[in-house]
């Protein structure tokens, strides 16, 4: 369908779009106010190497590259199944994320906690800060790696209070909003066509219409009355 004619349909049935319009704003009122809240926090750990790789006088920064695919092990640890049902067996509906940082080549670790609620949310992070260096532990130790030469965790930012998270808001009332205006649009396009086909109809059966006494046999018209007789 061409522009030009979904313009016109819409110039034509303006009111539909304006009816359309309120609607989508109320519903995205609705959106708004009714959404659930949602807090989240983050924090940033790097894995370490071991005390064996740096030595006693060496510095552990020059010594973080090659452990990435060290982290994406322990990424899937601490995200499998049976690790997330146990951390979010006392957070409701609550969840987190962890993945490597983007931002930068080293070895570190972002994790993100969702809830309902901010005690929950920094409860949650938490949980899963002390869970991390535990299962990179488990990992190494199931391999009998030496103590000295397992790599370890430290932490780098952690959230000091969850923040709200608007961001899924902010997406649902705009997805509100996309649906209510195309919906609208659609809407206003469909009656135009429906009410412009009808329109057409009539107008075509009334040109098709012959007056009655054209359409009357031949013969049987009614002759005019004489003024007088013979």
């Amino acid at each position: 369908m061409q522009l030009r004619t979904v313009l016109a349909s819409v110039a034509r049935r303006w009111y539909v779009v304006v009816a359309g319009i309120l609607v989508t704003g109320l519903l995205c009122l609705a959106v708004q106010t009714t959404a659930p809240e949602k807090y989240k926090s983050q924090a940033s750990l790097v894995l370490m190497p071991s005390s064996q790789s740096i030595g006693d006088a060496g510095n552990p920064y020059l010594y973080l590259g090659g452990m990435s695919e060290a982290l994406d092990i322990l990424i899937r640890k601490i995200t499998s199944q049976p690790v997330r049902e146990r951390l979010l067996a006392n957070y409701g509906s609550a969840t987190y994320v962890a993945e490597p940082d983007r931002g930068t080549s080293g070895a570190i670790l972002v994790i993100t906690a969702t809830a309902d609620n901010p005690e929950e949310t920094t409860a949650l992070l938490k949980a899963v800060m002390d869970e991390t260096p535990r299962s990179l532990n488990d990992m190494q130790e199931a391999l009998n790696v030496a103590v000295p030469a397992r790599i370890t965790t430290m932490s780098l930012l952690v959230d000091r209070e969850a923040v709200p998270e608007v961001k899924a808001r902010t997406q649902l009332v705009l997805i509100s909003a996309a649906g209510g205006i195309t919906l609208t649009l659609v809407l206003s396009v469909l009656l135009d066509g429906l009410l412009m086909t009808r329109a057409r109809r009539k107008e075509a059966s009334r040109t098709d219409v012959r007056p009655e006494e054209d359409s009357a046999p031949p013969g049987r018209r009614a002759m005019p009355l004489s003024s007088g007789s013979s």
